[in-house]
């Protein structure tokens, strides 16, 4: 084996090996720039709202993963699509592998981004390490004027109703005669009654759930009413909430403080917001102690 090393045979097998695999990359890098901008491309087709996109990437995760096999998850879509606008105008150049792009996905400013793609090439920084420096320029933005800044708590609901639901337009679905179909939220639609929807329109994005379990300082599992007599299970993350790592003594206080107050307290109320990097969606958590009764946590 040794002198099978040494030789000039081996060496040529081992830098052809090198080039296809730097070829693959490179091709695989462009292939998921070009997904990301056909997603971006169709969004804008669709009516803009948070909701369409949420839709499409759950379609075409679904769709893909028939269609293709793996590595079309929606977390991979997102991924896909925010690599896209991230390089709207070109793709970038094929010196980092897409696992290396996935953690530079976070920082945006252009200047630092281009710093970090030129020390990773220049020192072969690992996965591992790139997601710490990341984390360290994520940290470092948090100067102390910001710290003191005062925090904007959000309107309870939005001061509307709960289970208030989006009417579909009827052009995009068919529907039978004297119904309607409304969005209740995580890409559930519903055909009720026509005379059942004169209090939908404006939706509020508002639900009962119960809590199922605290995974960290800043994500909970929920079960929640979705109203006409469905449930979803869903990982959300809290919204204007950033716990420190749980791996931190940081992070398990503030999974403790969590899981206590919320173990107390299961019977909630969530307002639910834009869906975050890694498709869960954000949401504002109410709650009463001793209460079940949705309506008085909303009140």
């Amino acid at each position: 084996m040794n002198k099978l090393i040494k030789t000039n045979t081996y060496t040529t097998l081992v830098n052809d090996i090198a080039e296809i695999y730097n070829r693959a990359r490179k091709t695989l890098v462009e292939s998921y720039w070009q997904i990301g901008r056909r997603i971006v491309e169709q969004e804008q087709q669709g009516d803009g709202k948070a909701e369409y996109g949420v839709q499409l990437l759950e379609h075409l995760s679904e769709d893909l993963q028939h269609k293709l096999g793996g590595g079309f998850s929606k977390r991979n879509l997102y991924r896909m699509r925010e690599f896209y606008l991230a390089y709207s105008i070109l793709p970038p150049a094929a010196k980092l592998s897409w696992s290396q792009h996935v953690e530079l996905l976070p920082v945006t400013n252009k200047a630092m981004k281009q710093r970090l793609e030129r020390q990773i090439v220049r020192e072969n920084l690992s996965r591992r390490q790139i997601r710490q420096k990341v984390r360290w320029i994520e940290k470092k933005k948090e100067s102390p004027a910001q710290d003191k800044s005062k925090v904007i708590l959000p309107q309870p609901c939005r001061q509307q109703s709960l289970q208030r639901y989006g009417v579909i337009a009827p052009d995009r679905i068919a529907r039978s005669k004297g119904t309607v179909i409304v969005d209740c939220g995580f890409n559930i639609w519903r055909e009720i009654d026509r005379k059942d929807a004169k209090l939908h329109g404006q939706p509020s994005y508002t639900y009962p759930a119960k809590v199922e379990s605290v995974i960290d300082g800043d994500t909970v599992w929920v079960i929640v009413d979705c109203g006409y007599g469905t449930l979803t299970r869903q990982k959300l993350r809290l919204h204007l909430i950033d716990a420190p790592e749980r791996r931190t003594p940081e992070g398990e206080r503030a999974m403790r403080f969590v899981r206590r107050v919320l173990g107390k307290n299961p019977d909630i109320v969530i307002c639910t917001h834009h869906y975050d990097k890694y498709a869960r969606y954000l949401a504002d958590v109410f709650y009463l102690p001793d209460s079940t009764n949705p309506k008085a946590i909303y009140a």
